[in-house]
């Protein structure tokens, strides 16, 4: 019996200690893609409406998966500005989560 408590206590406390998410949410990637992003260094004509799609390395780095959008300058430029960029300091777990946002690229 007394085992089986140690064994259960040694449990609870391994299994915290593994649950706190150092993952940063999608609301804090935005806003760090965003800045990246900056303002265009060319004309657009009208607004461009793309999605990318990227997961986090464990450094905290944006990997460009995929950009979704038919202009391939608009789609160099995203993956110039954002591919491998630090946007979050370390990520402790490997998480193999792909992540999807819409942006809007308007003329100023």
């Amino acid at each position: 019996m007394k085992k089986l408590l140690v064994l259960v206590f040694v449990t609870l406390i391994s299994t915290s200690a593994f649950s706190t998410n150092e993952n940063p949410n999608k609301k804090e990637i935005r806003a760090k893609i965003v800045t990246l992003l900056g303002s265009p260094n060319f004309t657009i004509n009208n607004e461009v409406k793309t999605i990318v799609e990227f997961t986090l390395n464990n450094k905290g780095e944006i990997v460009i998966l995929n950009v979704d959008c038919k202009k391939t300058q608009i789609c160099d430029y995203v993956k110039s500005k954002l591919n491998y960029k630090k946007v979050y300091s370390s990520i402790k777990q490997s998480s193999n989560n792909i992540y999807k946002i819409p942006l809007t690229i308007k003329s100023k």
